[in-house]
């Protein structure tokens, strides 16, 4: 019989050694593994969504551009003459083109940040085969491939997703709002607003690993739970990782999920040890 009985803080903090240990060494485990491929397919999405979402905006942009530059025209006087009237027809001009292009900045800044967590959704089944990939190499046990399988493990991946991200959003909202009442927490948020958003990212990228186990939701929340400090640690690196543009898009998520599969299945071989 496993024996979960160690002591909190012993295990919160080996936990941690792990998830963290688990995700640096996802990237060598992929590419020795040949797994790299997966690396290139969240770019080659981010890309796709990125062009096509682009310009599919960028007949509103052009007519929200035309309206704001209309609403700020420096009227034009008739008794206006000479460099005066010069000066108030090319401000006019340049204003056109400053405000189409701070609105297609606006716009590009929005798309990446959406479009990040778009992809993340929509890589639901590279994710899950990847989770598999690696137990399947780590432990020798064999996945027979499905794509039935595969589409439900994927859309249960992205459902969690959506739902972490609805919690994460009501813990979000409810820090900010105890932060206006009391300022004096406002150091305290950001930190606490880290851990939540890590461990739910870690949440997503662990449960891959539980679905196969064929567990509800309710017993994966509770698997998740007995090793939250690697959950956490995972959701972390993935969080930290993220904030390079492009390149942590590229990166992190494989990492992460294949990071979740060696720190689960590191834990069970030292619980099985252990006896």
């Amino acid at each position: 019989m496993m024996n979960f009985a160690a002591p909190p803080s012993k295990g919160m903090t080996s936990d941690l050694n792990r998830g963290f240990s688990s995700f640096f060494r996802a990237c060598g485990f992929a590419f020795s593994h040949g797994l790299w491929w997966m690396f290139l397919v969240p770019i080659v999405l981010w890309v796709l969504l990125a062009y096509g979402m682009f310009h599919m905006l960028e007949a509103a942009t052009d007519a929200t551009g035309a309206w704001v530059a209309g609403y700020l025209e420096i009227p034009l006087e008739q008794d206006d003459a000479g460099w005066w009237s010069e000066l108030k027809n090319w401000l006019n001009g340049a204003r056109e083109s400053v405000v189409a292009w701070v609105l297609r900045i606006a716009v590009g800044y929005l798309l990446f940040v959406a479009n990040k967590y778009i992809v993340l959704v929509l890589l639901s089944p590279l994710l899950a085969y990847a989770s598999e990939r690696a137990e399947e190499e780590l432990t020798g046990r064999r996945f027979p491939f499905s794509l039935a399988q595969l589409m439900k493990d994927a859309l249960r991946g992205a459902l969690i997703a959506l739902r972490n991200g609805i919690l994460e959003l009501a813990i979000s909202i409810g820090i900010w709002v105890l932060t206006f009442f009391v300022p004096i927490v406002a150091p305290f948020s950001f930190v606490i607003l880290f851990l939540v958003s890590s461990y739910f990212y870690g949440f997503s990228m662990f449960d891959y690993v539980y679905e196969r186990r064929r567990m509800r939701i309710g017993e994966s929340v509770r698997a998740v739970n007995s090793q939250r400090g690697a959950v956490i640690a995972n959701g972390m690196l993935f969080n930290l990782l993220m904030k390079i543009p492009l390149v942590g898009l590229m990166f992190a998520p494989v990492m992460a999920s294949i990071g979740a599969v060696m720190a689960t299945v590191g834990k069970e071989g030292a619980m099985l040890e252990k006896g």
